[in-house]
Protein backbone atom coordinates (compact mmCIF):
# COMPACT_ATOMS: atom_id res chain seq x y z
CA UNK A 1 0.00 0.00 0.00
CA UNK A 2 1.53 3.63 -1.07
CA UNK A 3 0.21 6.59 0.94
CA UNK A 4 1.68 9.86 0.06
CA UNK A 5 0.42 13.37 -1.10
CA UNK A 6 1.00 14.05 -4.79
CA UNK A 7 2.17 17.43 -3.64
CA UNK A 8 5.22 15.68 -1.95
CA UNK A 9 6.41 13.78 -5.51
CA UNK A 10 9.06 16.20 -7.46
CA UNK A 11 7.48 17.60 -10.51
CA UNK A 12 9.65 17.60 -13.13
CA UNK A 13 9.82 18.00 -17.55
CA UNK A 14 7.64 16.03 -19.62
CA UNK A 15 10.86 14.71 -21.94
CA UNK A 16 9.00 13.59 -24.96
CA UNK A 17 10.04 14.90 -28.17
CA UNK A 18 7.73 17.99 -29.26
CA UNK A 19 5.99 18.12 -25.90
CA UNK A 20 5.98 21.73 -24.52
CA UNK A 21 4.33 23.22 -21.44
CA UNK A 22 4.12 20.36 -19.65
CA UNK A 23 5.46 18.67 -16.78
CA UNK A 24 4.54 15.43 -14.78
CA UNK A 25 4.33 14.04 -11.45
CA UNK A 26 5.07 9.90 -11.60
CA UNK A 27 2.58 8.94 -8.62
CA UNK A 28 2.70 5.12 -8.91
CA UNK A 29 4.69 2.49 -11.27
CA UNK A 30 7.29 0.25 -11.50
CA UNK A 31 9.48 1.98 -9.16
CA UNK A 32 7.31 1.86 -6.12
CA UNK A 33 6.16 -1.60 -7.09
CA UNK A 34 3.43 -1.10 -8.99
CA UNK A 35 4.45 -3.58 -12.16
CA UNK A 36 1.01 -3.34 -14.12
CA UNK A 37 -0.09 0.65 -13.44
CA UNK A 38 1.08 3.63 -13.66
CA UNK A 39 -0.46 7.14 -12.40
CA UNK A 40 1.31 10.65 -13.59
CA UNK A 41 -0.42 13.85 -12.89
CA UNK A 42 0.13 16.27 -15.57
CA UNK A 43 -0.24 19.99 -15.35
CA UNK A 44 -0.38 21.21 -19.23
CA UNK A 45 0.34 25.21 -19.39
CA UNK A 46 -2.13 27.71 -21.59
CA UNK A 47 -0.59 26.78 -24.62
CA UNK A 48 1.28 23.54 -24.09
CA UNK A 49 0.80 20.29 -25.15
CA UNK A 50 1.87 16.68 -25.67
CA UNK A 51 2.73 15.40 -29.53
CA UNK A 52 0.34 13.48 -31.16
CA UNK A 53 1.02 9.93 -29.93
CA UNK A 54 -1.03 6.97 -28.69
CA UNK A 55 -1.06 3.91 -26.65
CA UNK A 56 -1.36 0.33 -27.31
CA UNK A 57 -2.85 -0.20 -24.02
CA UNK A 58 -5.51 0.96 -21.99
CA UNK A 59 -4.81 4.74 -20.70
CA UNK A 60 -7.30 6.83 -18.93
CA UNK A 61 -7.21 11.16 -18.29
CA UNK A 62 -9.22 12.55 -15.49
CA UNK A 63 -8.92 16.39 -15.39
CA UNK A 64 -8.75 18.11 -12.35
CA UNK A 65 -8.49 21.68 -13.41
CA UNK A 66 -9.16 23.50 -16.47
CA UNK A 67 -10.05 22.36 -19.72
CA UNK A 68 -8.63 21.34 -23.04
CA UNK A 69 -8.26 18.76 -25.51
CA UNK A 70 -7.46 15.21 -26.79
CA UNK A 71 -6.96 13.71 -29.72
CA UNK A 72 -9.55 10.36 -29.97
CA UNK A 73 -7.71 8.99 -33.95
CA UNK A 74 -7.66 12.08 -35.54
CA UNK A 75 -11.32 13.08 -34.36
CA UNK A 76 -10.43 16.19 -31.47
CA UNK A 77 -12.79 15.57 -27.94
CA UNK A 78 -12.65 18.29 -25.57
CA UNK A 79 -11.67 17.60 -21.88
CA UNK A 80 -13.00 19.23 -18.78
CA UNK A 81 -12.29 19.15 -15.40
CA UNK A 82 -14.41 16.46 -13.17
Amino acid sequence: MKIQQASDVPQSPVEMEGAEGCRVRWLLGEKVGAANFAMREFVVQPGGHTPKHFHPYEHEIFVLDGNGEVLDGDQPRPLTAG
